[in-house]
């Protein structure tokens, strides 16, 4: 997979970081291992009003995963989510609205797996001014541990014995570049321009996205070939894959031809596999307790005071916080990703992730006696957004 060099982005740090003053704050128990704080301050000067949910994951019965809506391309609001009907002996206590989805499909737009298998594959980015311009995930570990990192996938395709030399996928194809594609990209086509070679694979034996377990193999045949020089883009079928190489990589295939068969296996890197679940956001925020973005603090997304959303874990990885900024109100400015940056540093974090914000910023907690979730923050829209995907502590009786 393709490198990414992110350099130091910080764009003199030291002038720009978040010192709170004392303002009000308030804290209530949800259960015996979750707190929620609400706090009321100042950050730079700017009022701000912030929430956090602090999640002790020693405690007993006390979990952290996502949940999507079902299916999973309807988005809904966050409250909603929070209140449906839970299993038998389990308890939902808290969420935060999770990772971006893309306006047009409705779907999410990074890497979702659980136990071992995706959910979505999800788009990676080439420009530093992205969020995922360096892929990074949240998850918890199969030892129980929270976890905030990068992650690497390795995509390997096989036509016979012949090995295929993937670069990338999701991502617009460069030069000398074999990039793989799925029905993850928020378009139905590969937008590619026609300097390259395609081949679109189909009629897979099991599914690829979601359903493909990492390190097994899936299989499918070519059922259509782009020339090169031909204007339109492939179309990506629901159900397979296309394989789009530009200079030297188009040569490994041209050997293919309809009715081939070829295989495709996508692997984690060791340190993620085997857990519970990841769920891709980024940019990175705080990196082993320094701010450390893994984006470019001079994008737009980047510079503008918004609502913010974050999960973040400490050292041990035993300790998890969703924490939630509003903004565009007033007596709620919102912050910058530094900024935001910097206040988590400050509150402990040893890493964070930015998570989807603006008007899809939203935290939900259960008070203790309460059959219902309730929304705690101040949604910028004056009402819930609905989001693609929540991230949820839940307690097992």
């Amino acid at each position: 997979m393709r490198q990414r060099k992110t350099g130091t982005l910080l764009l003199m740090l030291v002038l720009m970081l978040a010192f709170p003053t004392e303002g009000l704050a308030k804290t209530t128990a949800l259960s015996n291992g979750v707190n929620w704080r609400h706090i009321y301050t100042k950050v730079n000067g700017k009022d701000q009003s912030i929430d956090i949910m602090a999640v002790d994951l020693t405690k007993r019965g006390h979990s952290i995963s996502y949940h999507l809506p079902m299916p999973y391309y309807r988005l809904n609001k966050a409250s909603a989510l929070s209140n449906r009907q839970m299993p038998p002996g389990q308890r939902q206590l808290g969420a935060i609205n999770a990772s971006f989805f893309h306006f047009n499909t409705r779907e999410p737009a990074y890497l979702l797996a659980k136990e071992h298998r995706l959910d979505n594959l999800g788009v990676v980015s080439n420009k530093n001014t992205d969020y995922m311009y360096v892929p990074a995930a949240f998850g918890v570990r199969k030892d129980g541990k929270a976890m905030i990192d990068r992650f690497h996938l390795t995509v390997t395709a096989k036509a016979g014995e012949t090995s295929l030399p993937i670069t990338g996928y999701n991502e617009s194809r460069e030069k000398d570049e074999l990039i793989f594609y799925t029905r993850s990209m928020k378009f139905n086509n590969t937008r590619t321009n026609p300097h390259g070679y395609e081949v679109t694979v189909d009629g897979l034996d099991q599914p690829l996205d979601p359903g493909a377990k990492f390190g097994q193999a899936v299989t499918g045949k070519v059922t259509s070939i782009r020339d090169y020089g031909e204007q339109s883009s492939s179309i990506i079928p629901k159900n397979g894959f296309v394989l789009s190489g530009q200079g030297e990589k188009t040569e490994v295939l041209k050997s293919l031809k309809r009715g081939d068969s070829v295989s495709v296996t996508i692997q984690l890197e060791e340190k993620w596999r085997g857990s519970q679940f990841m769920l891709a956001s980024g940019p990175l925020l705080v990196q082993k307790g320094k701010v450390s973005m893994t984006m470019a603090a001079t994008s737009p997304n980047a510079r503008i005071r918004a609502p913010r959303s974050a999960v973040m874990v400490d050292r041990s990885g035993k300790k998890v916080f969703f924490v939630t900024i509003d903004g565009r109100q007033k007596g709620r400015t919102g912050m910058t990703l530094l900024e935001f940056a910097a206040y988590l540093k400050s509150l402990g974090g040893y890493q964070a992730l930015n998570l989807d914000g603006g008007g899809s910023t939203t935290l939900t907690g259960r008070a203790m006696g309460s059959s219902k979730a309730k929304v705690l923050n101040r949604p910028s829209d004056g009402r819930e957004r609905t989001v693609s995907a929540i991230l949820e502590v839940f307690q097992a009786k």
